[in-house]
């Protein structure tokens, strides 16, 4: 399972400020449609790394939609028909062949489609697919997203509101950073919320 790196979806002004930042590198279909995203979930995260020769480097350009929103700004291509946050992915590959995009989920999400908006000149994705017992993470494979080259827009839609996880995007080595991905059920965080309390309370009567 893809570890947590934060589990609070409020997020603090900083963190806003940084993610805003991060827009201004952004380029290609996705960011030249986000103007109707969530703001504080709008940016471009790069991913770099290198092991022994191994190589990852690419900008991943991320948009979170509010409801409504994503059929706005790409007319026809919801499949939520508006009743879902659409997060989306775009990646802009620097360096050696990318073979997949995921992002990390809790696996108590309630999830809908995910696919790709074709984007000309781009690289549609050989599969998009929910990952793991849960799921865990949803996931994009390529063939081959070679050095240059952009991929799709990629997308998942889901009930609920944005945070932050831990994702990766894989070529011959692979590289971790946080992208948007839906919070837990509300239903979830107040079993968790009691069960912490129920314990607390059971360790101070035995005091």
């Amino acid at each position: 399972m893809i570890s947590r790196t934060s589990r609070i979806g409020v997020l603090g002004l900083a963190v806003s400020v940084v993610m805003v930042a991060g827009s201004a590198a952004q380029a290609g279909l996705l960011a030249a449609s986000s103007g109707g995203a969530m703001p504080a979930f709008t940016g471009t995260q790069f991913f770099d790394d290198n092991f022994f020769g191994f190589t990852v480097s690419a900008n991943v350009d991320y948009a979170v939609f509010a409801p409504g929103a994503f059929g706005a700004a790409f007319p026809g291509q919801d499949p939520s028909g508006g009743a879902h946050y659409v997060y989306a992915y775009q990646i802009d590959n620097l360096d050696t062949a990318i073979t997949k995009l995921t992002v990390g989920l809790d696996g108590d999400e309630t999830l809908g489609a995910i696919g790709s908006v074709a984007d000309p000149g781009t690289v549609d994705p050989s599969a998009a697919l929910y990952v793991g017992a849960g799921p865990t993470s949803s996931a994009w494979d390529f063939t081959g997203l070679g050095t240059g080259q952009s991929s799709a827009v990629l997308f998942f839609t889901s009930a609920q509101a944005p945070e932050l996880h831990s994702s990766t995007v894989a070529a011959a080595w692979s590289n971790s950073h946080d992208l948007p991905s839906p919070l837990p059920e509300p239903a979830t965080l107040t079993l968790l919320a009691l069960g912490a309390g129920v314990t607390c309370f059971g360790k101070r009567r035995r005091l």
